[in-house]
């Protein structure tokens, strides 16, 4: 009945009701632990609840510690902040700068690792923000805010993280080793031939599914010390897939599809259906007499074999602190505008909170930090920030309600905790709604902190109206500012496209003299790759030719692998150097520089069919470089 009617009109199953419930018990539980305990503040415990619940019990556990971890560090910063620095004015300049470090840092973190710099930033807010602009008793409140948040998440952990499941990994896993054989079927129709427009699409959706699976491993991931370890896995996979599918692009070019490209596709196509090693091992001493197409070939199939569900462990590489933590498709200036915006807008609203002399100001300028700093952390501000105001609109009003309604006639501790029971138990059960959860989130988060739910109650309605004017104020700023930004996508699209053009021309800069040099070469190719993944959006730049990028890098490398041999005649080492110093200025005129490449074709000796490629990727990706 309840699937039928009232559920399905809330879009709550009974796995979304028993979560709502739970999520209410450990948002109550937490509540009544801090009051009991008389913790100042003891309604901020509740506040933890709705955002650490997770789906997958790595995830829950990853953002409790994370959430503590960020809360202890900002917590510390906050209160040397206020130890060292005695002039209110530098010392809100530094929490803005905070802030933006912080901002900076949940952009460019991996996965859950973000969440960490988000609570970092703020809980340093959370301690300052009181010392400077409500300095009555400020280190007792700042103190018992850190306690409570402490509170919230050991109880949400403890009472959710029984019935949460753990993470489909072994399902994720599964799907990379289906994407390795889709990317050799798709190579295999490439050899063969594909119509331009049909090309194109695939060619996109394969890169998008290769993107999607990087950004879902370290969520997946979370919890696992064999899913870090794999980490190292997926980012190999990816980039073998994307030389697979390459080289079988160049190949199908330049053998006009002939016989010998009829049977690389073949043999392709029964590799990626082969039912065992053996039978693998067959189709690849085929495939091993093309060595351009090989290469990748064995790190495609290496890479997925670390997947397989009998594999005892994978390797610990993953575990160097840049693979755990930076995240591989981080985009520098994405980060550096999200942490200027939040820290500037933190720095701004406490100095004018500073100067006005409004006794709420400290909760505005504390709102205004929390809610640009999220919505700096969301992928897009634009849509998500309707979303956030009308939450924040509810939580506030539902606020309103019961501080008019049902504080005033609150005497006990035990009413208290009843008092804030169906306000919870409904924001509980909207948070595990599918239509709701969004706005809920603020909401909840909003209703809590304004229904300021202590004894003694504070019951002047001016002092109630100002702090809820407060909020509304923060939120409708942050808001409407995000609402009026210029979408990301297409600037993070047009900065990926530049990476791959100031990629492709770095590499042809670079000297490659040592087995270091040729190393570091070859991880700059492996950013090419990330970079082309990070370009795929919904409206990729028309002509971009992201597979023909990569074959140009790749190309670029074989010359210069060419170039570092001692038996070169000196006729065709200059032409590589020639064709090396055209390609590092190939952005100014990309179709010129394909010219001149081929220019150089008839003294080219050994490098010939290399420069060939070169021009002939050159064009594919002239739009991209441009």
């Amino acid at each position: 009945m309840f699937r039928n009617s009232l559920g399905t009109r809330l879009g709550l199953d009974r796995a979304g009701l028993a979560h709502g419930l739970r999520l209410a018990l450990a948002a109550v539980l937490a509540f009544a632990i801090a009051t009991l305990l008389h913790t100042g503040n003891a309604y901020w415990a509740a506040m933890p609840v709705w955002v650490v619940s997770q789906s997958a019990r790595g995830l829950l556990l990853e953002r409790a510690a994370f959430r503590i971890l960020g809360t202890l560090l900002g917590a510390a910063v906050g209160f040397t902040l206020i130890h060292l620095i005695g002039d209110p004015v530098i010392l809100l300049l530094l929490l803005g700068v905070w802030v933006a470090m912080n901002g900076a840092l949940v952009q460019l973190l991996r996965g859950v690792h973000g969440y960490g710099a988000l609570m970092s930033g703020m809980t340093a807010a959370v301690v300052i923000l009181p010392s400077v602009l409500h300095p009555h008793h400020a280190a007792a409140l700042a103190v018992s805010r850190v306690e409570c948040t402490l509170i919230g998440v050991v109880t949400v952990t403890l009472v959710t993280g029984f019935w949460t499941p753990d993470a489909p990994r072994r399902a994720f896993y599964a799907r990379l080793r289906s994407l390795a054989r889709e990317v050799l079927a798709f190579s295999a129709t490439m050899l063969r031939g594909l119509a331009p427009e049909e090309a194109a699409a695939e060619e996109r959706r394969m890169l998008r599914e290769l993107a999607q699976a990087q950004a879902e491993a370290g969520l997946v991931s979370a919890g696992s010390a064999q899913g870090y370890r794999r980490l190292h896995h997926v980012d190999s996979l990816a980039v073998a897939a994307l030389g697979v599918m390459a080289t079988a692009q160049v190949l199908g070019l330049e053998r006009h599809r002939g016989p010998g490209t009829q049977a690389l596709a073949a043999a392709l196509e029964e590799l990626s259906s082969a039912p065992d090693e053996r039978a693998r091992a067959a189709i690849l001493a085929r495939l091993d007499a093309e060595p351009r197409l090989a290469e990748p070939l064995h790190r495609l199939l290496r890479a997925e074999a670390a997947f397989a569900e009998e594999t005892p462990a994978a390797d610990a590489r993953s575990f160097h602190r840049k693979a755990i933590l930076l995240a591989p498709h981080a985009d520098l200036r994405l980060a550096a505008e999200t942490g200027l915006v939040a820290g500037t807008a933190t720095a701004l609203a406490a100095l004018l909170g500073l100067v006005s002399g409004w006794a709420q100001a400290e909760l505005a300028a504390l709102g205004v930090c929390i809610f640009s700093m999220v919505l700096g952390s969301l992928p897009s501000a634009r849509k998500a920030a309707p979303v956030m105001a009308t939450g924040v609109a509810i939580g506030v009003l539902a606020a309103l309600l019961y501080r008019f309604l049902v504080q005033p006639h609150v005497t006990t501790q035990a009413g208290l905790i009843l008092s804030v029971l169906p306000f919870i138990l409904l924001g509980g059960l909207a948070r595990a709604s599918r239509r709701m959860m969004g706005p809920a989130l603020d909401a909840n988060m909003c209703f809590m902190l304004a229904s300021q739910a202590v004894l003694p109650a504070v019951t002047d309605r001016a002092i109630i109206l100002n702090e809820a004017a407060a909020l509304m104020l923060a939120a409708g700023l942050v808001s409407g500012a995000g609402a009026l930004l210029p979408s990301r996508a297409p600037r993070r699209a047009a900065r990926a496209t530049r990476a791959v053009g100031d990629e492709l021309a770095a590499l042809a800069r670079r000297p490659v003299a040592s087995g270091e040099a040729t190393a570091r070469a070859s991880r700059g190719l492996l950013r090419l790759g990330l970079h082309i993944e990070r370009a795929i959006g919904p409206d990729p730049v028309p002509g971009g030719g992201l597979l023909a990028a990569y074959n140009l890098g790749a190309a670029i490398l074989r010359l210069r692998a060419l170039l570092a041999n001692p038996s070169l005649e000196a006729g065709a080492s200059a032409v590589i150097s020639d064709a090396l110093q055209a390609l590092a200025g190939m952005r100014a005129d990309p179709p010129g520089t394909a010219a001149r490449l081929e220019a150089l074709l008839p003294a080219a000796g050994p490098a010939e069919p290399v420069l060939r490629d070169a021009a002939g990727a050159l064009r594919a990706c002239r739009r991209l470089l441009a």
